[in-house]
């Protein structure tokens, strides 16, 4: 009984005497081993490294180019999805607390710099539970939407070639996903011609973007993603729904 007493005495001292480089370390060691969940068909890895106690280094390699609509939505709200994930763990929390810097890298194609961004605990949206996502668990509404402010604070977003402007994302009341797109007044008309919403659903499910958005969002429980297509004014022209029987 003195044996266990004096081992779990001798274990506590240990963990209160952590240095600070300890902690910075072992954040970097347990990064590194859940790193794989980040990866998909356009984000290939991502590490992390510690130059020292008050810093960690944290590199993402995706194959996204740098000068489209996806991407520009993906890297401009990683450092907010990242720092909630980083927030979520106590660890990491409490280097957030001491002031440790978190100075992400994201790599497009050929290794070029697409983002650096310092992540600052000041700056992140509210707090989401990305512990009990991993898990299994499907966010809330709130939750959920607190996920797409970080999207939402970097739009509108504009595709040169079409004019089109994605100007919010958000999740309904079923939690479904609902992009929101101005289109330019010369697409006004095309919108109105009947069929066009087949036509347009059948080019989305082809192209394989809409398959990609349900496979990255899967762990989200979201079931459905509508399109809502409006003027300048603000008014809906067409509504487009995908279930994701239909993409996959």
């Amino acid at each position: 009984m003195k044996k266990l007493l004096f081992i779990l005495m001798a274990s506590m001292l240990f963990m209160s005497c952590k240095s600070e480089k300890d902690k910075t370390q072992e954040f970097v060691d347990m990064y590194n081993r859940s790193s794989g969940m980040i990866a998909n068909n356009k984000i290939k890895s991502t590490k992390a490294t510690t130059p020292n106690p008050d810093q960690i280094d944290i590199s993402v390699e995706t194959d996204y180019e740098g000068n489209g609509i996806e991407s520009d939505l993906v890297t401009a709200a990683l450092p907010d999805l990242i720092g909630q994930a980083i927030r979520s763990e106590k660890l990491g929390q409490e280097l957030f607390d001491r002031g440790v810097k978190f100075n992400l890298k994201v790599y497009g194609l050929n290794s070029k710099v697409i983002l650096d961004k310092t992540i600052d605990n000041k700056t992140l949206a509210k707090d989401v539970d990305f512990k009990s996502i991993a898990a299994g668990d499907k966010p809330n509404n709130a939750q959920l939407n607190s996920i797409l402010e970080s999207f939402n604070k970097n739009l509108p977003i504009e595709d040169p070639s079409t004019g089109t402007k994605i100007t919010s994302i958000k999740a309904d009341a079923e939690n479904n996903l609902v992009y929101t797109c101005e289109v330019p007044d010369s697409f006004k008309k095309a919108l109105a011609i009947a069929g066009t919403e087949k036509a347009m659903k059948d080019a989305m499910l082809q192209s394989g973007q809409i398959k990609q958005v349900f496979t990255q969002t899967s762990v989200l429980g979201i079931k459905h993603i509508k399109y809502l297509y409006t003027d300048k004014t603000g008014k809906v022209l067409k509504e487009i729904t995908i279930t994701k029987e239909e993409a996959m």
